[in-house]
C-alpha cells in the first residue's frame, strides 16, 4: 500500500529499500549512542575543606571521605540506641569507619546506614522471653524458614505473640507443641528449659535488662539454658539487648565477611575462617573496632552479601 502512493518510489524499489535501510541504520546508531552514553549524574556537593582533603590524600587516619561524613551527619539527630547500654549510632559508625586505618570506610559508604538498630521496640515493651524463644526457633535456619517456623510456634500458643509466656509454654504438652510448630526435639527441650529458668526466677526481664550486668555475666546466664550456646547468646545480645560490642565468631556470615573485607585465609575448606582454629586471627581482625564490634559485624554480613539474623 505504501508503494502504491508514490509512482516514483514504486518505479525504483531499490532506492526505496536502500533509503529505508539507511533510516533504520541511522535510527539504530542514534539509539545505540543514547544507550551507551550514560546520563550525567548530579555532582555531589563537596563540603570537605582543602586542608582535610590534603590530609586525607596524605593518608591521615582521622579524616573521612565526605560521603562518609554525610552519612554520619544524617545519623546525628537520632536518639541514643541500646537497652541497658545507650550510645549514639553516629559515634559508632564514625568509629567503625576510622578504625584500623579506615579499613572499612568504603564498606560503610557502599552499604550505607546500618539497619541493625532500626525498627526496634522501646525498652519498656521488650519481652525477653519471647525474644529468646524466637532466637531458639531460628537456630540453624535461613531467614524464610525461621519466619515460617516462628509463625507456626505463635499459632500453636494461641495465635498472638503476646500469649507466648513461660507459663503458657510449661502448661502445654511438649510433644504436641513440637509437632504442631515443626520444632526439632532439641529446640523444644530448649524452650521448655528456658521457661523453667523464668519460672524459677533465674531469668526475667529485670535480670536481663539490668544495666549493672556485664556482657560476660549476661552471656553466662544465657548459656546456662539448655540449647542456648554462643551463637544464640550473641544474637540475643546484639538484636535483643542491642549491646554495642558483641562479636559473634560462631556466625558463618560474619566470618565470610571478614575473609572478604580483610583478605584473610583460614584453616577451613577453601581457606574459610574456622570458628575455633582461627579464633585468634578473627579476634585480632575485629579488635580495632571495639567498643562497636556489633556494628562492625553487621557490616561483615553486608560484605558477605548475607542477611543478618531477623533480617
Amino acid at each position: 500500500p505504501y508503494l502504491g502512493r508514490s509512482r516514483t518510489i514504486s518505479r525504483r524499489p531499490s532506492l526505496q529499500r536502500s533509503g529505508l535501510l539507511w533510516c533504520i541504520m541511522a535510527s539504530m546508531a542514534t539509539r545505540s549512542r543514547s544507550l551507551s552514553t550514560p546520563r550525567p549524574r548530579p555532582t555531589p556537593v563537596n563540603t570537605e575543606t582543602p586542608a582535610a582533603k590534603k590530609r586525607r590524600a596524605q593518608g591521615a587516619d582521622d579524616v573521612l571521605d565526605p560521603r562518609c561524613e554525610e552519612l554520619i551527619a544524617s545519623l546525628a539527630s537520632m536518639p541514643p540506641v541500646g537497652r541497658a547500654q545507650r550510645f549514639r549510632l553516629s559515634d559508632a559508625v564514625r568509629h567503625v569507619a576510622l578504625a584500623d586505618g579506615r579499613r572499612l570506610e568504603k564498606v560503610v559508604i557502599n552499604c550505607g546506614a546500618p539497619t541493625l538498630y532500626s525498627n526496634v521496640e522501646d525498652t519498656e515493651d521488650v519481652d525477653t522471653f519471647r525474644s529468646l524463644c524466637r532466637i531458639v526457633v531460628g537456630q540453624q535456619l535461613a531467614g524464610a524458614a525461621a519466619k515460617t517456623i516462628w509463625a507456626r510456634f505463635v499459632t500453636s500458643l494461641g495465635g498472638d505473640a503476646s500469649l507466648i509466656t513461660p507459663e503458657a509454654v510449661l502448661a502445654s504438652d511438649m510433644e504436641a507443641l513440637r509437632s504442631s510448630a515443626g520444632l526439632s526435639n532439641a529446640k523444644a527441650r530448649s524452650i521448655f528449659d528456658l521457661a523453667a529458668h523464668y519460672e524459677r526466677g533465674d531469668l526475667s526481664d529485670a535480670v536481663l535488662l539490668d544495666p549493672s550486668l556485664s556482657a560476660a555475666e549476661l552471656y553466662a546466664k544465657l548459656t546456662a539454658v539448655k540449647g542456648i550456646g554462643p551463637w544464640s547468646a550473641h544474637m540475643y545480645q546484639m538484636f535483643g539487648l542491642l549491646q554495642p560490642d558483641i562479636f559473634p565468631t560462631g556466625d558463618l556470615g560474619v566470618r565470610n565477611g571478614i575473609k572478604e573485607a580483610f583478605g584473610l585465609r583460614g584453616a577451613g575448606k577453601n581457606g574459610a575462617l574456622d570458628e575455633k582454629r582461627d579464633k585468634e586471627k578473627l579476634e585480632a581482625a575485629m579488635a580495632p573496632f571495639a567498643p562497636y564490634r556489633s556494628l562492625a559485624a553487621w557490616y561483615m554480613w553486608r560484605c558477605a552479601d548475607t542477611p543478618s539474623f531477623l533480617e
